[in-house]
C-alpha cells in the first residue's frame, strides 16, 4: 500500500496522484531496460458511478486504492511479483476560494508573521498530556526572525513589481500574462489555512465557511481528516506492508496523522470505519483502569463512539513500514508553531521503522528535521536527512523530487529519488537510501555539510540575492508609471466632479 500526500497549491482530485506515480513508474520502466523488473502493468480503478456525458472517466476515491501497479522483479535476487495499491489524500479543497478579501488577508498575514507570536503548545484540550511538542536545538530567535522579515520583503517586491508589470501589459498591449498575485495568494495560503481558527468564504465581510462536519473548528482539522481516514482505510485493507510518501506541505498533514492520539481518532472518522476498525480489531475499548481524558476534543467525539473506546493505534500501523518526506517543511513548523506538529507520547512504532527526508538547499520549504530526533523511536521515527540536487532553479526545485532522472552512463543504474523509493518499497530494505553514490549531476545526492551541500546553499543565496535586486530594479521603473497613472486617473475624476458640480449650477 502506498499514501500519497499532496502540499500546498490548486491539485484537482487525483493530479497528484497522477504527477508522482509518473515518475515512479518511468524508474520501473528503467530497471526494466536493465532486466531487474521483469514486466510493469498498471490499472486504474474506475469508478462505479460516473456524470452524465463525462468527458473522461471517474477514478475510484473510496477505500480501495485508485491505482494498482503490478511488478515482476528480481529485486531480491529471486522472481517475486508484487502490487503497489496506490491512495491519495487530497485536501487542496479544504482551501478558501480566491476572493480580494482572501488576497487582503493573505497580504496582511504574509508581511506580519515575521512579528507574529510562537504558538509553542495547545492547552486547554483533554488530550494535551498526551503529546509533547518538538524542540528546535541551537536555535537563534533574532535570525529565523530576520530571515522570516526578509522573506516577507521579498515576495513585497515581488508581488509589487511582477504584479504591476502584468497589469500594465495586460492593460496596455493586451497581453495574457499569468496572475503571479493570485497564484501566490492560493499556493502560500495553504501554509495560512493550518494555521487559521476558521475557513472563510469570498466576500469583502469574510463570511464563514467551514465544512458541515467541522464547524466552529479550525481548517486543519478538516485536512487532518482526511489523512487519518485513508490511515485507516490502508490499515483495513490489510495489505502486506505499506508506506507513506508526503511532499511539501503534505509531510505536515502525513505527521499529524501518525502522531494523533488513540482517544481522537474517532473525531475523525464516520461510523462506517469505526465499525470496520472494531471488526478487525484495530479499535475497541481502552485497558481497565486507563484514565479517560476530559473535554474538550478537537475534534469533537462523536456520539456513536463510547467513553471508553480508542483505536489501538499499535495495530493500526503494524504493517506501516515507513515515512518518505521530501521538500518538508516540518522543522519550520516545529521552530515557529510547534502546537501544529506534536508528537505523540504514546508508543506506536517500532524502534527501526525508518523515515526517510530528502531536502535540497535550492528548496526554500525543505530542510533537516533535527527537532524530531529527541522523542522515544516508540513514539515517533527517527528523520534520517539525505541532501538530493532535485533541480537548478531556485523554486522549482521544489516540484522536481520525484522527477526520474537517467541514470549514470558508468553505473547504468538509476540513483534518482523515484528510483529508490521504488527499490524500498520493493524490497522493504531502506538499503537504496544508505548508498554512498554522490556527484554533482541533478538526481544525485549529497550528505548534509558536505561540499555539495555548501556550493548549492551559496547558489540559493545567490538566487535569492540575485532575483531581489531584479525586482527591485523593475519596481523602480514601475513605480514612474503607476504614480503618472494614478495622477492622472485622480485628475480625470476631480475634473468630472468638477464639471458634473458646476454644470449643476449653472443649470
Amino acid at each position: 500500500g502506498i499514501i500519497l500526500v499532496h502540499g500546498i497549491g490548486e491539485q484537482r482530485r487525483f493530479q497528484h496522484l497522477d504527477s508522482q506515480m509518473r515518475g515512479l513508474i518511468r524508474a520501473l520502466h528503467s530497471l526494466q531496460r536493465i532486466g531487474i523488473v521483469q514486466q510493469v502493468s498498471v490499472d486504474i480503478s474506475p469508478s462505479g458511478a460516473a456524470a452524465f456525458a463525462a468527458d473522461q472517466d471517474t477514478w475510484n476515491s473510496g477505500p480501495g486504492p485508485s491505482v494498482s501497479v503490478t511488478v515482476d522483479h528480481t529485486l531480491n535476487g529471486a522472481p517475486e511479483r508484487a502490487r503497489l495499491l496506490v491512495h491519495e489524500v487530497w485536501w487542496a479543497d479544504v482551501n478558501e476560494p480566491y476572493s480580494l478579501a482572501k488576497q487582503f488577508r493573505f497580504w496582511l498575514w504574509g508581511l506580519a508573521i515575521w512579528a507574529l507570536p510562537e504558538r509553542p503548545q495547545a492547552h486547554g484540550l483533554g488530550t494535551a498530556s498526551r503529546v509533547a511538542p518538538p524542540v528546535v536545538p541551537q536555535r537563534s530567535w533574532l535570525w529565523d526572525r530576520l530571515r522570516l522579515w526578509m522573506v516577507g520583503l521579498y515576495f513585497m517586491l515581488l508581488g509589487y513589481s511582477i504584479g504591476t508589470a502584468s497589469f500594465l501589459a495586460s492593460r496596455l498591449f493586451n497581453w495574457q500574462t499569468p496572475n503571479v498575485l493570485r497564484t501566490m495568494a492560493n499556493y502560500i495560503s495553504a501554509v495560512k489555512l493550518y494555521n487559521q481558527q476558521r475557513r472563510y468564504g469570498p466576500g469583502l465581510f469574510w463570511k464563514r465557511e467551514e465544512f458541515l462536519d467541522s464547524i466552529d473548528e479550525p481548517p486543519r482539522v478538516s485536512i487532518r481528516r482526511r489523512m487519518i481516514r485513508t490511515i485507516a482505510d490502508v490499515a483495513s485493507n490489510r495489505y502486506h506492508r505499506w508506506y507513506v510518501l508526503a511532499h511539501s506541505q503534505g509531510t505536515v498533514v502525513a505527521f499529524n496523522g501518525l502522531m494523533e492520539t488513540a482517544y481522537s481518532w474517532p473525531g475523525y472518522l464516520d461510523e462506517a470505519r469505526w465499525e470496520t476498525l472494531k471488526q478487525r480489531p484495530m479499535a475497541g475499548t481502552t485497558a481497565p483502569g486507563t484514565p479517560i481524558p476530559s473535554p474538550p476534543f478537537m475534534p469533537r467525539r462523536p456520539g456513536w463512539a463510547q467513553p471508553d473506546e480508542i483505536v489501538y493505534c499499535s495495530r493500526i500501523f503494524s504493517r506501516f513500514r515507513g515515512f518518505l518526506t521530501y521538500g518538508s517543511p516540518l522543522e519550520k513548523f516545529a521552530g515557529l508553531w510547534p502546537a501544529l506538529v506534536p508528537i505523540s507520547r504514546e508508543r506506536t512504532f517500532p524502534d527501526d521503522l525508518p523515515w526517510v527526508n530528502v531536502y535540497d538547499s535550492l528548496d526554500p520549504v525543505s530542510g533537516k528535521l533535527d527537532a524530531f530526533r529527541a522523542q522515544p523511536r516508540a513514539c515517533c521515527p527517527r528523520p534520517t536527512d539525505y541532501g538530493y540536487a532535485a533541480d537548478w532553479g531556485l523554486l522549482i526545485a521544489h516540484l522536481h523530487y520525484l522527477t526520474h532522472r537517467s541514470a549514470p552512463r558508468r553505473s547504468g543504474m538509476p540513483d534518482d529519488l523515484a528510483t529508490r523509493t521504488i527499490r524500498w518499497m520493493l524490497t522493504n530494505d531502506p538499503l537504496p537510501f544508505a548508498s554512498s553514490a554522490r556527484g554533482w549531476a541533478l538526481g544525485t545526492w549529497y550528505r548534509p555539510g558536505d561540499a555539495q551541500e555548501r556550493i548549492r546553499v551559496i547558489l540559493a543565496w545567490s538566487w535569492w540575492i540575485g532575483s531581489a535586486a531584479v525586482l527591485a530594479v523593475l519596481g523602480a521603473i514601475a513605480l514612474p508609471v503607476v504614480v503618472s497613472a494614478a495622477r492622472s486617473a485622480g485628475s480625470a475624476i476631480w475634473s468630472a466632479i468638477i464639471t458634473a458640480v458646476t454644470g449643476g449650477i449653472g443649470s
